[in-house]
């Protein structure tokens, strides 16, 4: 893995995106107006909510904020890289990229380096207004909080990589992303408990990484839990990361092979 080109690939798309000055704005203010409404609907629904998020924070603001910046940093790593290899396909930017003398996965981890962080900085406002508005975050749990993030980029990333290589090899990415995206969301535990899923989907919630994922992180740092009592959410993350991630490993490369052998990389 070569750092210095993925931080040249992070600065050219930073400078591209700071170039339209109003539109990265627009996204900063976006996330602290978020937050106002989101403070005032948990507060009504409290009363409600708060018995079924015992062991994840009883706070529902908490629990709501956690969850859209854990779902939105999901949803970077899921459709960022096919999202911006589609384009550059079709600009024929990433048959040269493939051309640099760095390695396929420098590149790939590259493309995304920015609006990853830049999602990453996004949700740290979000959960910094969050703060300012009530809730107790345990800051002792960083460690644990930083590594099923990682965990979860991983699991996503190889996620990516399937549709990436469906994109590159087929032009067409299947609305996989949409697809995980959509059923992080209902079924992951962003907006409710995965316990008051009915019975029948909820079997379908435990092929979710989300939802050992962002409940790993809920009892991390709204309940102050150690990684010992979180091992169990945190083991089932990582064979998921490992098994996602060899997956997509698997497809980027026959993916790239098969485009090469037509000569297909710079078609659309």
């Amino acid at each position: 893995m070569n750092f210095r080109a993925i931080a040249a690939l992070l600065r050219a798309s930073f400078l591209t995106a700071s170039s339209y000055r109003v539109r990265f704005i627009q996204a900063l203010v976006t996330s602290l107006v978020t937050v106002v409404p989101v403070f005032f609907v948990a507060r009504a629904l409290q009363p409600m909510m708060g018995p079924t998020i015992q062991a994840e924070g009883k706070d529902f603001f908490a629990f709501l904020i956690v969850g859209f910046v854990v779902m939105s940093f999901v949803v970077m790593c899921v459709d960022s890289l096919p999202t911006q290899v589609s384009g550059d396909i079709n600009n024929g930017f990433f048959e040269a990229l493939l051309g640099a003398p760095v390695g396929t996965p420098t590149i790939l981890v590259g493309l995304v380096a920015y609006p990853v962080l830049f999602t990453v900085v996004r949700g740290a406002i979000m959960l910094a207004l969050a703060a300012i508005l009530g809730v107790n975050m345990s800051a002792a749990r960083l460690p644990e909080v930083a590594l099923v993030v990682a965990l979860l980029a991983v699991a996503h990333f190889g996620i990516a990589l399937v549709a990436t290589g469906l994109m590159v090899a087929f032009r067409t990415t299947l609305s996989i992303p949409q697809l995980v995206i959509a059923t992080s969301g209902f079924l992951g535990g962003v907006y409710w408990p995965t316990s008051v899923i009915p019975s029948w989907v909820y079997t379908v919630s435990e092929f979710v990484p989300m939802t050992y994922g962002l409940r790993a992180i809920r009892q991390a740092v709204l309940e102050g839990r150690a990684l010992p009592q979180l091992k169990d959410d945190v083991l089932m993350l990582a064979a998921f990361a490992g098994c996602l991630l060899s997956l997509g490993i698997l497809a980027m490369t026959l993916a790239l092979a098969h485009a090469r052998r037509r000569g297909t990389l710079s078609q659309y």
